[in-house]
């Protein structure tokens, strides 16, 4: 009956140091060296931009309503058919253009002709954001990514290589976010995560 007891009390204390080990390893070892972000970055943002009151989402508009108020701004980014960086958050053109296709299926010429929440805005290119906000807030930008491809990491890295004001990236996909520390290895870079 000891020797059961004893039995029972080593067990409790390896498992116990199984589990603190493992605690440790996880937020010592396997955490990322986080990096403290600069001022210009701590604001409060407009998550796809200040949107409303007939301006929708993700558009030009919204970009420089936010702008003008100061507010930094959350964007997401993916590819059109043809290899250009778009401003879109669904992967589906439905909720935003009633168009039954995915982004990803339309040129950016195609893009350009469809209208954004009944408005006439349009699918902006991450370009035409760039230039329009200039530096003058910040920017989150969401990398949009449902399968291994990278090819929009190269895309995006080369606009904003040129580009001088304040930006975060940041994915749901950790693939986008290794791949884009290839090519900017000095970026803010965040990885995003869900309860699915």
């Amino acid at each position: 009956m000891i020797f059961l007891y004893i039995l029972l009390i080593i067990l409790c204390v390896v498992c116990a140091l199984a589990v603190l080990l493992g605690v440790l390893y996880l937020f010592i070892f396997v955490r990322p060296r986080a990096k403290t972000p600069p001022k210009s970055l701590l604001c409060e943002y407009a998550h796809r931009g200040l949107h409303g009151g007939g301006i929708p989402e993700n558009s030009m508009a919204a970009f420089a309503k936010a702008c003008d108020l100061g507010y930094g701004i959350e964007l997401d980014v993916q590819l059109s058919r043809d290899g250009v960086v778009m401003v879109f958050h669904d992967y589906t053109l439905t909720r935003m253009t009633g168009t039954e296709k995915k982004l990803c299926d339309l040129t950016a010429a195609e893009l350009k002709d469809l209208r954004l929440g009944g408005t006439e805005e349009t699918i902006p290119t991450f370009a035409e954001v760039l230039s329009l906000v200039n530096g003058r807030v910040p920017l989150l930008v969401e990398l949009k990514g449902e399968d291994l491809n990278t090819a929009l990491c190269e895309k995006v890295a080369a606009l904003l290589s040129d580009y001088r004001g304040a930006y975060c990236l940041e994915s749901f996909n950790p693939l986008l976010i290794g791949k884009m520390k290839t090519y900017l290895p000095n970026a803010y870079r965040g990885l995003l995560y869900t309860n699915v």
